[in-house]
């Protein structure tokens, strides 16, 4: 959770764009990125750039992907959220980041954390609490950003679930992912499944006993007994 008050990214101009003038910054320790806003111009956004162990640094709050931020541009400070991370898959390196400016009382949407609220009486029964959906897009006033949609799990019993359409939020957010989407379930346990996938394999694999034709014993000693009758 990132603690109140204002977080600052220093950011500069850059005009290199390009995969190679990219790799070159990230080499001088820079990483590059953009700025835009709703009202930006056909589309297009500010090239700038952010030092890496600057944006490492705010990165480690947690929370910090869905908090205000302070963007100090050439002496101008604007609000604004980080939109977008992109990173080096292999390495977890930043390759890009791309700044969104907001306006004051601006609505915007960005994605905000699933997060649990209270235990579920269904895990002192044996369930397991699976969260399906860890993230849900949302719209909400720039100024009035929630930390989270919080889930309150303390009635759940095994079987239930908890879906969009089940949220309670602030009457100024709006979810806008399908009511129907499955956010906590909370599962049976895992050893009663197994147990009943056994049986029931075993019920599959045990036939009729076939009756088999007597040995050749057995009919000697059959006829031994038609004899002495």
């Amino acid at each position: 959770m990132v603690e109140k008050g204002n977080v600052t990214i220093n950011l500069e101009r850059r005009e290199e764009k390009g995969k190679g003038k990219s790799r070159k910054l990230r080499r001088e320790g820079w990483i590059p990125a953009v700025l835009y806003s709703r009202e930006s111009k056909d589309g297009k956004a500010e090239l700038v750039k952010v030092r890496e162990k600057d944006l490492k640094r705010v990165l480690q709050m947690p929370g910090i992907t869905h908090h205000m931020l302070d963007l100090s541009l050439e002496g101008e400070t604007r609000k604004g959220i980080i939109r977008d991370l992109q990173k080096n898959p292999i390495k977890e390196e930043i390759w890009h980041v791309d700044f969104y400016e907001v306006q004051t009382g601006q609505r915007i949407t960005l994605s905000l954390p699933v997060r649990i609220k209270g235990e579920a009486k269904g895990i002192e029964t044996g369930g397991t609490l699976q969260l399906v959906t860890q993230e849900l897009e949302v719209e909400c006033p720039s100024g009035a950003i929630p930390e989270g949609i919080e889930v309150d799990v303390s009635e759940l019993e095994i079987g239930d679930t908890v879906r969009v359409g089940d949220l309670k939020v602030p009457q100024d957010v709006t979810v806008l992912e399908d009511p129907d989407e499955v956010i906590v379930v909370i599962i049976p346990p895992r050893v009663e499944v197994i147990e009943e996938e056994i049986e029931e394999e075993l019920e599959e694999e045990v036939e009729e006993p076939q009756v088999i034709g007597r040995g050749k014993a057995e009919e000697e000693e059959a006829e031994e007994e038609e004899k002495e009758e």
